[in-house]
């Protein structure tokens, strides 16, 4: 059996392209993710500006490019330590089952360790039971949370639903008046 070599590297400006082939394949059919000029421009500013927001790292067999890891560091103010989101592990569908995935996944724990990350956070979608099998046996622990999205376009900040009238605010405070004097009255 001939032996493998996964070559991983950083991002870079000159690998930049095969980033995005890469992020074309992981999006596939999926045509609410497609990759438009403006996502493609703002991925390379966020990458190689001063503050990057992201890092990722390309897995690379002989010249070609199989697999990506991206991911983030952030802070638990819980640990008082960095936390890693891993934001995404892709391995080309023809390159699976190969121990890509394990080896890319193995780089960004030692990179969390690098770090000094208090714990190493990702998110997979339910409908993912190969991802999920893959992180659980490789010793992630789902926890009861439920993430959310929220597009900061769709909200409306500071805009009350309804002006309040002075009926509703004379009738709001004889609601604090009585429970304030309900919670007197159990002191007594």
């Amino acid at each position: 059996m001939q032996e493998i070599r996964l070559y991983i590297e950083k991002l870079s400006k000159e690998n930049f392209d095969n980033f995005i082939d890469l992020r074309t394949k992981f999006i596939g059919s999926d045509r609410t993710r497609l990759l438009d000029t403006t996502i493609i421009n703002r991925l390379k500013d966020d990458a190689f500006s001063i503050n990057p927001k992201y890092e990722a790292y390309l897995g690379k067999i002989g010249l070609d490019y199989v697999a990506y890891a991206a991911f983030k560091i952030s802070y638990s103010t819980l640990m008082a330590l960095p936390s890693f989101f891993l934001d995404e592990i892709f391995v080309v569908d023809n390159f699976r089952n190969l121990g890509i995935g394990m080896t890319m996944f193995d780089f960004c724990v030692r990179k969390a360790k690098k770090k000094g990350c208090g714990k190493i956070e990702l998110a997979v979608p339910n409908q993912n039971e190969k991802a999920k099998f893959f992180f659980e046996s490789n010793g992630a622990v789902p926890i009861s949370m439920t993430y959310y999205q929220i597009d900061p376009l769709d909200i409306k900040i500071g805009k009350p639903f309804g002006k309040m009238t002075y009926a509703d605010f004379m009738r709001k405070k004889s609601k604090l008046v009585r429970l304030n004097s309900l919670a007197i009255d159990n002191f007594n």
